[in-house]
């Protein structure tokens, strides 16, 4: 009898893409968290923090437009279909706010992480200089402002909510940008409309 050893190896190479890509949605999770983008420096943390659903007192948010060549996509991600969370940049310089389009559970969505240089929550942020990254989680593709002044953003609430972990607020804001964000491999460019965010931050997740 002939066996066809290509038949033989199937489960093997479906369990090991399976593996795979567990692997890059956990190494996804711990990058966002703990690395200082850009460029990547780790804070030594090995596990990746879980992003809850955005909602708080009210449902959160991500508002606005994606221009890429001739190509324009409008984001407006809210509640059930977003996740997100904030904490502070490594060695507490500054905060960071993640947001991360989740329509379908079983397609990654886009993920934006932003950094703001020594803001504190509770206290005014006006215009401050904003480190953006842009993650396309389906093509693995990353695009970034590279620590160049390119977006600011503006706080235009802060909530410290009741009934949850000390020192966890809702954050409203603006971002606004005037130049792309780069590809980090490649030559791709992808350029932010203004975008409106409610988002969590819980910094007594630190701990």
């Amino acid at each position: 009898m002939n066996i066809d050893k290509a038949t033989l190896n199937l489960p093997i190479l479906d369990t090991l893409i399976t593996v795979l890509a567990c692997a890059c949605i956990a190494l996804l999770g711990w990058w966002a968290f703990n690395i200082d983008l850009p460029p990547p420096q780790g804070n030594g943390s090995l596990a990746p923090r879980p992003l809850p659903e955005c909602i708080m007192d009210k449902a959160g948010y991500l508002r606005g437009t994606l221009y890429s060549g001739q190509t324009e996509k409008r984001i407006d991600w809210q509640g059930k279909d977003l996740r997100c969370d904030g904490m502070f940049r490594p060695n507490k310089a500054g905060m960071r706010m993640v947001f991360d389009q989740h329509l379908d559970k079983d397609v990654p969505g886009i993920v934006l992480v932003m950094g703001v240089t020594d803001a504190l929550p509770g206290e005014p942020v006006n215009e401050a200089a904003a480190n953006i990254t842009l993650i396309d989680q389906v093509d693995g593709r990353f695009y970034a402002t590279e620590e160049q002044s390119r977006c600011w953003t503006s706080f235009s609430e802060q909530l410290k909510l009741r009934g949850t972990a000390e020192e966890t607020w809702r954050i409203n804001g603006i971002i606004f940008c005037q130049g792309p964000l780069i590809e980090l491999r490649g030559k791709g460019r992808i350029q932010l409309g203004e975008m409106e965010y409610s988002g969590l931050f819980r910094p007594a997740m630190d701990n």
